[in-house]
């Protein structure tokens, strides 16, 4: 038979049909950094056809966005 030790303590589980609170911070912080990367680089792309700057207005929103991104990863899991 197994040998159940009844002392040991066990971290406490969320209830059935909940979602793990720290899945839900790091599956927040994946979709706040590919949204803010994706909308500045939409930005760019809109202002360069505005302005007939292609690419280069696309290029540092991508830049500016995937900075930005990843300053709020840095200061939201850190």
């Amino acid at each position: 038979m197994h040998d159940v030790d009844h002392d040991t303590p066990k971290a406490p589980r969320a209830p059935r049909g909940t979602a793990d609170p720290q899945y839900l911070k790091y599956a927040g912080a994946g979709l706040q950094f590919a949204s803010t990367f994706l909308a500045c680089g939409a930005l760019g792309w809109w202002l360069d056809g505005k302005l007939g700057t292609e690419p280069w207005l696309m290029i540092a929103g991508i830049l500016l966005g995937a900075a930005g991104a990843m300053y709020s990863l840095v200061r939201r899991l850190g």
